[in-house]
């Protein structure tokens, strides 16, 4: 039988009676030399048929014959592996050799597959050239009639004396109809209208045009370039994942704020592909034709594979955000730069930062602390379960003078925010914020929620030893296995190894 001591796999089998006394012990005992059981099983089947044959023949044999045999049987045991790996070892050449004559009809299928699609392409290419040229130059033949009558009949009607002014009307006409023709209104109305497409394509193509157009207006697609397309992309990825189906009298820059005040998830990467998609197609022929020489839509990278991430602040946008005069009365100039850089070093929400109150200021072995914790009195609540935790405060928040804040008398440590039952506190401050960035030139989709992202990706690039797990315990994430060891152990985090992951949060432009 088979026998795990450890990790190793024994053989052990009983002696017969009646031949305990030819081989001086009651049972034979081999190390299989494995940990595997499919290997041990092998070798065991093996030295199970030697000992039957050895137990058959021992009543005629001598002691010393019988030690003899049990020395070889060792030693057979280990040519019986060596046989084995060398048969792995052919079976092994044998794989590699079919394996390589299925790579080489592979490579032999896929270059075939290239050259045809290859040739398809140009063909279609061809022939979608040619078809739009001839569609574009009977578009031009018309409008050149419905000109030339125009001018035949304001020059019948005209008096000698304003032939400048017709002159000039024609050449002003001329001007403004191939200035119209390309908006990209214009373009992707023709696309619809030559392409044949479905109702639906209609009707989602449209809606994507109409949010282009509420960010830039309806523009000359010859002006279009990488940072208009950029910046549509990223105020996409920045709307919450039910745009359009709620409050559809919000501008999208109030949608935007909704997100950041609502903490709300974003649309997802498909979805943004899509968008950018549908104004891709419309501009393709546009390129064929030579109207522009580049389709700044097409191009761009999706991970499809998760939801979208809001947009991090680079530390340029981060030190023009710092260095502008804040113009509104909602919150004092102070209490806007304490918030920011109270969310710049802690990665807390919004929501978070609003709700801290002085109570949920304190020390924990020596170490001064934020709380963010439920509220029986108001029965406010982090996003989720994951979101109560403790954040050592940071260094710097320190040496600002975070704890200046802390008024006798007043319940929150930033009393200026204001809430009521129908408005969260600091919903007012978020509308203010996004307008303010919007004043200085900062992008649609860099939101205030965006330094929450800032914080995560400085401290996952960070050299220092630090777990992946403290990150999150910081952060208030959801650990990405929910085992309950995982999540006994985040509750068990030490305190200064928050505060080491804390202190790894750096601004060179502070």
């Amino acid at each position: 039988m088979l026998k795990q001591v450890g990790t190793s796999y024994h053989f052990r089998r009983t002696i017969p009676e009646h031949l305990r006394g030819v081989f001086g012990k009651r049972e034979i005992w081999f190390s299989l030399r494995t940990s595997k059981k499919m290997v041990a099983k092998g070798r065991g089947a093996y030295l199970y048929a030697q000992t039957t044959a050895l137990f058959e023949k021992a009543p005629y044999m001598s002691e010393d014959t019988i030690k003899h045999l049990l020395d070889l049987l060792k030693q057979q045991e280990q040519t019986y592996e060596f046989i084995l790996k060398g048969q792995e070892k052919i079976h092994a050449s044998e794989r590699a050799e079919l394996i390589l004559a299925r790579l080489q009809d592979f490579k032999a299928y896929e270059n075939m597959v290239d050259k045809l699609q290859t040739g398809t392409s140009s063909l279609i290419s061809t022939f979608e050239k040619v078809h739009f040229r001839n569609q574009i130059k009977a578009e031009m033949q018309r409008e050149q009639i419905d000109d030339m009558k125009k001018i035949i009949t304001d020059i019948g009607t005209a008096r000698q004396n304003q032939s400048n002014q017709i002159s000039e009307s024609i050449e002003r006409h001329t001007q403004n109809s191939s200035n119209h023709r390309y908006l990209i209104s214009n373009v992707v109305a023709h696309h619809l209208k030559s392409k044949k497409c479905s109702e639906d394509t209609i009707k989602n193509t449209k809606r994507t045009l109409s949010l282009f157009i509420s960010c830039f207006g309806d523009m000359d697609i010859r002006d279009i370039d990488g940072n208009i397309a950029g910046d549509f992309k990223d105020a996409l990825q920045a709307l919450p994942e039910n745009w359009g189906k709620q409050r559809k009298n919000l501008s999208i820059q109030e949608e935007i704020d909704r997100v950041i005040a609502e903490d709300l998830e974003t649309i997802t990467q498909k979805t943004v592909k899509n968008h950018m998609g549908r104004l891709s197609v419309s501009l393709k022929e546009s390129v064929n034709r030579g109207v522009i020489q580049r389709n700044f839509f097409h191009g761009w990278n999706y991970d499809l594979t998760a939801k979208v991430v809001r947009r991090a602040w680079t530390d340029d946008e981060i030190q023009k955000l710092i260095q502008s005069q804040w113009m509104t009365t909602v919150v004092s100039n102070q209490t806007y730069k304490a918030i920011v850089r109270m969310a710049l070093y802690t990665g807390m929400r919004l929501g978070e930062i609003a709700n801290i109150r002085n109570e949920d200021i304190t020390e924990i072995n020596g170490i001064p602390c934020f709380l963010v914790q439920h509220h029986d009195d108001t029965d406010w609540k982090p996003k989720t379960s994951a979101g109560i935790r403790k954040v050592p405060i940071h260094s710097k928040l320190m040496k600002y003078g975070i704890m200046n804040f802390m008024r006798e008398g007043e319940k929150y440590l930033f009393a200026e925010l204001k809430g009521s039952d129908s408005r969260a506190r600091g919903q007012s401050f978020s509308n203010e914020f996004s307008k303010h960035k919007t004043s200085i030139g900062l992008p649609l989709a860099v939101t205030f929620h965006g330094f929450r992202h800032t914080v995560s990706t400085k401290l996952r690039n960070v050299k220092d030893d630090i777990r992946e797990i403290w990150i999150d315990a910081l952060l208030g994430h959801e650990p990405s296995h929910k085992s309950m060891g995982t999540m006994g152990y985040l509750s068990g985090i030490d305190i200064e190894n928050l505060q080491q992951v804390v202190e790894c949060v750096k601004y060179d432009c502070l």
